[in-house]
């Protein structure tokens, strides 16, 4: 607590038990001057002063009576010279200021010391509540930020404070028909002129318009109704085509992509519809591991097993892992100059067994189980080491030959699976692919034959440059003051992480599908 102690020269502050008892103080600080200004204001000018004059002659004091609200221009307020007329004025009465200003000078002395410590107690009580009061504060700017939006992605106060999960990633389609309508209105305007664009604009929007009704009409009708009008009612609306992607930074060797693909599938899955819908990937890649490509793969059949078209389409290459991916299609084609094959498994591991000896360092393995570890770099190889080795890789290479001989009966698999490569005409010649064509001469066909073409993609929700210092400060707070994020996220105490005894048994995905 704080304690006061007056003596002859200063004031002291003594902290006994913490700085609470610093905002007793201030609460009464706040408490007095409240009660000074209601004297100031209601007090103050009822004060009507009389009595004998007051001057270095006569020491009698003056006597004052307080009446109920007199009048400040009143001559009779003053008497015998009870108040000079400097003090007062011409005739106003009390000058409350003046005498304020008196009181103020002479308390100074003994309140200036008292004011000191108090501010310098207050500061360090502030110091102590700083981490408290930024949280506070993050708090209250996080949810103005987030006041409007969705509330599926907030987990609970922590993630207030940015201490739960990120943004989830959201579902976007784009029509490419109206994109190439956008690319024939801007070259109209080039060419023929404003007045040809705008009448080639409004036969667009109409023709979208009608779309929309007819979409809702169809939706709207009862499946009764459906099963009579039957074809009729699939005949007038277009075709769609759903466009998917894996290319770019979804194809790298432990294809990351997979995450991505697997919920754009669920969703068009749940809402396209096998009679007028299919389906186009356009696909980049070199391969990667075995179960990274080996779900992408997996990822497509659903499609297949849905009874959905599917078309793949390869512009660069697809090889190994990238064609396990391809095979899944009822129909693949790839550009004059795209690199299609490398159906094959590979391993690459290098052994440091002979460094570790020179430099003296001896690794341990402990395993269960005679194939537990065979090839490792810390352990010198025997021959039943590579032999088993080889025998896995070689399983890895016979369940790749049958996948895609199930997808692509009509491929000489024997011929094919060496794991050697082809370009795009000499790929057609083996059967790898069905005709030469890139991605965007495809699209442009359907949309040309009067299909929607939609692209499907999962978009990172991107946040304001605010929100963004906003995470990057609460990343501080987390990780200076652990304590009080923790007890502002839900927590009585930070988690405490233990390391574990156990060495991870996960064995190491090696095996990839080679790509050249």
């Amino acid at each position: 607590m704080v304690s006061l102690r007056t003596g002859s020269s200063s004031l002291h502050f003594h902290r006994q038990h913490g700085r609470t008892p610093v905002m007793r103080i201030s609460v009464l600080i706040v408490a007095a001057v409240t009660v000074l200004g209601v004297a100031a204001v209601f007090v103050m000018p009822s004060v009507r002063v009389s009595g004998h004059r007051h001057d270095s002659q006569h020491r009698s004091r003056a006597r004052f009576a307080l009446t109920s609200w007199p009048n400040r221009n009143d001559k009779s307020c003053i008497t015998c010279g009870a108040i000079p007329e400097s003090a007062v004025g011409s005739a106003a009465g009390f000058d409350f200021g003046q005498w304020w200003s008196g009181l103020v000078q002479s308390a100074m002395p003994t309140l200036r010391p008292m004011w000191e410590g108090y501010v310098l107690e207050v500061g360090k009580s502030l110091a102590d509540w700083t981490p408290v009061l930024i949280i506070v504060i993050l708090f209250f700017i996080r949810a103005i930020l987030k006041d409007g939006s969705d509330g599926e992605d907030d987990q609970g106060a922590g993630f207030m404070f940015g201490m739960g999960k990120k943004k989830q990633p959201k579902l976007t389609v784009t029509s490419l028909n109206r994109q190439m309508d956008r690319y024939t209105l801007s070259l109209t305007q080039a060419t023929k002129g404003k007045t040809e664009a705008q009448k080639l604009k409004t036969h667009l929007t109409e023709g979208y318009t009608e779309l929309q009704q007819a979409e809702a009409s169809s939706a709207a009708t009862e499946p009764s109704q459906a099963s009579k009008s039957g074809k009729d009612s699939q005949d007038s609306l277009p075709r769609r085509v759903w466009v998917l992607e894996f290319q770019d930074k979804r194809n790298d060797v432990q294809a990351s992509g997979a995450k991505q693909l697997r919920e754009e599938i669920s969703a068009v899955i749940m809402f396209a519809d096998p009679a007028r819908d299919e389906v186009v990937l356009r696909l980049d890649s070199g391969g990667g591991t075995v179960t990274g490509y080996g779900l992408a793969g997996a990822q497509l059949m659903r499609l297949r097993d849905a009874g959905l078209h599917l078309t793949v389409a390869i512009d660069q290459v697809a090889a190994s892992g990238g064609y396990l991916m391809a095979c899944t299609a009822h129909r693949i084609i790839c550009s004059p100059f795209a690199i299609i094959g490398s159906i094959g498994v590979v391993q690459e591991l290098p052994i440091v067994f002979d460094r570790l000896q020179r430099e003296g360092i001896q690794f341990e393995t402990t395993t269960a189980g005679k194939f537990k570890r065979t090839l490792t770099p810390f352990k010198q190889p025997t021959e039943e080491d590579r032999k088993k080795n080889k025998e896995d890789i070689e399983d890895v290479l016979r369940v790749f030959k049958e996948f895609v001989s199930s997808s692509r009966p009509s491929v000489d698999i024997d011929a094919v699976a060496t794991g050697d490569t082809w370009i795009g005409p000499l790929a057609k010649e083996q059967g790898l692919v069905d005709e030469l064509k890139t991605s965007d001469t495809l699209l442009l066909d359907h949309i040309r034959d009067g299909r929607q073409v939609l692209s499907v993609g999962l978009a990172e929700q991107s946040s304001s440059p605010l929100e963004s210092v906003l995470q990057g400060a609460m990343e501080t707070v987390n990780t200076r003051f652990p304590a009080v994020a923790a007890a502002f996220s839900g927590q009585m105490s930070p988690p405490v992480q233990y390391p574990s005894p156990m060495a991870e048994m996960r064995s190491p995905n090696w095996m990839i599908y080679h790509g050249d």
